[in-house]
């Protein structure tokens, strides 16, 4: 009997220690993503606080549109943490999640008999993970785990996700609106400043037609005055 538990325990270890290894992938991508983000805002910064002029500009509808370096690394950081985000959760967290299962699998119907605990570590670590209020009563000398708001870990990871990709939109917009500002006023200026101009050159060609008008009108008349 013996044997069998020693088998069933390094079985177990085997299994916190995939879980562990997975684990460690999913945080390290996630470090990597926010690498990423880290690294394009700071070199956005940096480019803004110069007085060189990082941009690409491109005119639409002769209105000219700077894409500041600043706009475009937001932008790549955006899409590098959306493949992060694709090789997080659905790569890495869904084996963590089924070495997770195993676990919970294996310290039900096997760990279970052995130590006669209410759960084992696995399950513990996922009562915890998945309940934002969960507890634990101790009766004597057993535990009773007391279940809370369940919030599952993948939707955990899917709200930092979205956050993190949100800011980055929101800070690429900001990036964009600023670095083209003082372009979209003085385009705007202009167009005033010609507006004004054919508002106040109006008057004057309505004279200058009138007095053509007369001119043309008084040769007849001179004409036969002269007969």
């Amino acid at each position: 009997m013996s044997s069998e538990h020693d088998r069933y325990i390094e079985i177990w270890k085997k299994a916190v220690d995939t879980q562990m290894h997975f684990n460690e992938m999913s945080v390290k991508s996630r470090q990597l993503g926010l690498t990423f983000v880290a690294a394009a805002l700071g070199v956005a910064v940096v480019a803004l606080s110069r007085d060189e002029d990082f941009s690409l500009t491109l005119f639409i509808c002769s209105v000219p549109i700077s894409f500041h370096v600043a706009v475009l690394l937001n932008v790549a950081a955006f899409l590098a943490l959306l493949a992060v985000r694709e090789l997080d959760l659905n790569v890495y967290h869904r084996m963590l999640r089924g070495a997770v299962t195993f676990g919970e699998d294996f310290e039900q119907n096997y760990l279970k008999k052995i130590f006669d605990l209410e759960k084992g570590m696995t399950q513990a670590i996922s009562h915890y993970s998945r309940n934002t209020d969960a507890s634990v009563d101790k009766n004597g000398e057993r535990y009773e785990y007391k279940p809370g708001t369940e919030t599952s870990a993948e939707q955990k990871i899917r709200r930092f996700y979205t956050t993190t990709l949100t800011f980055l939109i929101i800070s690429a917009l900001i990036f964009f609106v600023s670095t083209n500002w003082t372009q979209w006023s003085n385009v705007r200026t202009a167009t005033d400043q010609n507006a004004n101009q054919n508002t106040l050159s109006a008057p004057d060609r309505r004279d200058e037609l009138t007095e053509e008008i007369i001119r043309l009108l008084s040769v007849p008349s001179t004409h036969q005055e002269n007969q």
